[in-house]
C-alpha cells in the first residue's frame, strides 16, 4: 500500500520559489495527501506564496498576529502535526522549514514511529537537520535545477526568502522588585556542512574496504546510498552537480566498477559496484 505523506510548509520561513522542488521531493516518498503552507497574513514571504499555492494544490494555513512583530504559525503547525500523528492517517511528515524550533516535533513524530522528512535551506542548524530521518537543502536543489536564473527575479525571490525576524524587547523591571538573574548556557549551533566529493568517494572506498572480503565482490548502491544520507547530514548526489548518486560514481571511473542488473519486477535495475 503506498504510504500516505503529509507536507507542511512554514510559510514565513521558506521562500515560494521552492515550491516545485518541494513537491517533487515528497512524491519520492509516495503520495502526498496533506499539502499545507502555514505563516501570518502579514508575512512578505508569505504573499510570495499566494500565486504558487493554487498551481501546486497547496492550502493556506493563515494566521494573524495577536502580537506585533510576532507569528503564531509555528505554533499552527506544531497543533496540526500532533493532530495528524494521533489521526494515524499519515505515514511520512515533510516538516519544510530552516527554523531549528521544529526539532523537538520532529524528535516527538520520530518517538511515535513515524518517518521525517526535513527540508531548508543550507543555513538551517545542524540540530534540526540531524533529528529527521533525511534532510533534503532546498537552496542546493534549486541551484542545481536553475544554473541560469535572471538576476532581476533572482533579487526578488532573495528578498523573500529572508526570515521574519522575531524582536524581543526587553521586559521592564518596577521599581522595588528583584529579578533573579538565571545564567543561560549558551549552545552552539552550527549551520549544515557539505563535505568535499573527494571526502564522499574516500569514505565510499573505506566503506567497501571494510564491508568485502574480496576484490571481486560488490556492494549494492542503494545500501551504500542510505549509509551516506546517515553520515552526512543532507547527502545529495545534486549538491555535487550530479544528477544521482550512480551518476557520481560513474564519474569516477578510476576508482570504481559499476554494474547493473535488473531487479525482480523485471522493470526498474539494480546496481552494484566494486572497487577497482
Amino acid at each position: 500500500m503506498e504510504k500516505q505523506i503529509a507536507v507542511l510548509i512554514d510559510g514565513d520561513n521558506i521562500s515560494a520559489k521552492y515550491s516545485e522542488y518541494i513537491k517533487q521531493e515528497a512524491l519520492q516518498y509516495g503520495n502526498v495527501k496533506i499539502f499545507r503552507l502555514y505563516g501570518s497574513v502579514n508575512s512578505k514571504t508569505v504573499k510570495a506564496w499566494y500565486n504558487v499555492m493554487p498551481l501546486q494544490g497547496i492550502v493556506p494555513v493563515l494566521q494573524i498576529s495577536y502580537a506585533n512583530g510576532k507569528s503564531i504559525a509555528d505554533q499552527a503547525l506544531t497543533i496540526d502535526a500532533m493532530d495528524l500523528l494521533y489521526s494515524n492517517d499519515v505515514d511520512v511528515f515533510c516538516i519544510v522549514s530552516s527554523d531549528s524550533d521544529f526539532t523537538k516535533l520532529v524528535y516527538r513524530l520520530k518517538e511515535a514511529g513515524k518517518t521525517v522528512v526535513g527540508m531548508g535551506e543550507k543555513k538551517t542548524k545542524e540540530a534540526l537537520a540531524k533529528a529527521c530521518d533525511e534532510f533534503k537543502i532546498l537552496d542546493l536543489i534549486y541551484k542545481e535545477a536553475n544554473e541560469v536564473e535572471d538576476e532581476e527575479t533572482e533579487e526578488v525571490q532573495e528578498v523573500a526568502a529572508k526570515s521574519v525576524e522575531e524582536v524581543v524587547q526587553p521586559s521592564t523591571i518596577e521599581e522595588g522588585t528583584e529579578e533573579e538573574e538565571v545564567e543561560e548556557v549558551e549552545v552552539e549551533e552550527k549551520e549544515i556542512n557539505i563535505p568535499p566529493e573527494k571526502e564522499i568517494i574516500d569514505y565510499i572506498l573505506e566503506y567497501i574496504d571494510s564491508y568485502v572480503d574480496s576484490a571481486e565482490e560488490e556492494v549494492n548502491l542503494a545500501d551504500i546510498g542510505r549509509i551516506l544520507k546517515q553520515k552526512y547530514l543532507g547527502f545529495d548526489a545534486r549538491n555535487y552537480e550530479h544528477k544521482n548518486l550512480t551518476k557520481m560514481i560513474k564519474s569516477h571511473s578510476d576508482c570504481f566498477t559499476v554494474r547493473s542488473e535488473k531487479a525482480s519486477d523485471r522493470i526498474h535495475s539494480v546496481i552494484y559496484i566494486r572497487r577497482k
